[in-house]
């Protein structure tokens, strides 16, 4: 019983975690075990919710996978973190049922970081046609009606 509230409480620390970053997002993948109390590692397939959707990003993980070939608990709710790269994540942490430290390994839809580099350093696009300068054109000189000082 112990477990299932560890569980429960390692869940509800990384959906408060995902709160403060900039929306939680769903990892689908694979997941293995090193053995702990049970012996043996095991392979499964694996659900997470993971802190953030921008990519090139350390996150925050908690999730759920099930053992097919495990021998007795084909269960898993872990915690964990993790780096998230453009749509993968690969993720470590403690399995609470398991009793084992596990990686995982899976598919996010990921956006790109929100730094502002977007558009143009100005903030304005840019124009087509520059303004021509004074004195730019070839032997011109302005005229008098203008505002430039013309011949007297």
């Amino acid at each position: 019983m112990k477990t299932i509230k560890n569980a429960v409480l390692a869940g509800v620390l990384a959906m408060s975690m995902a709160a403060y970053a900039d929306g939680p997002q769903a990892m689908f993948g694979v997941s293995y075990t090193w053995g702990g109390e049970i012996g043996g590692g095991n392979l499964g397939i694996s659900v997470k919710v993971i802190s953030s959707r921008e990519k090139n990003n350390v996150i925050g993980a908690a999730g759920v996978s099930y053992y097919p070939w495990a021998p007795v608990n084909k269960f898993g709710a872990d915690i964990g973190a993790g780096y998230l790269f453009e749509d993968f994540a690969i993720t470590g942490g403690w399995d609470f049922i398991q009793s084992d430290w596990m990686v995982s390994a899976g598919y996010v839809n990921t956006i790109e970081d929100d730094d502002g580099d977007h558009t143009p350093s100005s903030g304005n696009p840019p124009s087509e046609e520059e303004p021509e300068s004074p004195g730019e054109g070839e032997g011109e000189t302005p005229s008098p009606g203008d505002g430039g000082e013309g011949p007297a």
